[in-house]
């Protein structure tokens, strides 16, 4: 798999009218589901993916106020940017596994301050058909004050948008255990998909 920070649509070898699917990746289990999901439910042979790891680090303004130097912010940057290989290679494999050629899929990292902001920039640029990613299930009072990067990517995505919630919370909402954690509609009423 190829990192790239210039438009990989245009790169793509199923031409430039193939649907660009942005699946928005990091090192959680969660992430790991959606993509999962999205092979198991949408991926089709035509489909050129852009698995879009984002590196969020804090800005100049947080940093001052953690007391943390240039050259802490450098050892982070470079910290993540391992890791962000290390995760280059956990896809690769498993797009391997899926059958998914190198030249069917590029694996980019970015970095920004939210990133639910950079997801949504990506996907605009690669002018993407969907994109794909988890959501971390925080509870209604820590997303409204932290906000989320998939509610972000919902309201402002110029594409269709699926966000996939944990596999065990699917199973609670469809045993009809739980109800939905954001505005308490019993989902048990409605049809639910796990990821």
């Amino acid at each position: 798999m190829a990192a790239s920070s210039a438009s990989a649509a245009s790169t793509a070898s199923t031409g430039p009218s193939a649907p660009v699917v942005v699946i928005a990746v990091d090192q959680s289990k969660l992430a790991t589901e959606a993509v999962d999901y999205y092979f198991d439910h949408i991926w089709q042979k035509t489909h050129k993916l852009i698995l879009l790891h984002v590196i969020e680090l804090p800005d100049m303004s947080h940093a001052r106020q953690a007391h943390l130097t240039p050259s802490a912010l450098y050892e982070m940057w470079m910290e993540e940017n391992t890791k962000s290989k290390d995760l280059e290679i956990r896809y690769a494999e498993i797009l391997n596994q899926r059958g998914v050629g190198i030249k069917d899929a590029v694996f980019r990292t970015t970095n920004g301050l939210k990133p639910g902001e950079v997801i949504v920039d990506v996907a605009t640029e690669e002018k993407a058909t969907m994109i794909v990613m988890g959501t971390r299930g925080m509870g209604l009072i820590r997303r409204t004050v932290l906000g989320s990067a998939s509610d972000y990517v919902v309201h402002h995505a110029p594409c269709a948008v699926v966000v996939c919630r944990r596999r065990e919370e699917h199973q609670k909402i469809a045993q009809g255990e739980t109800t939905s954690p954001s505005n308490d509609i019993d989902l048990t009423k409605f049809s639910t998909t796990p990821c």
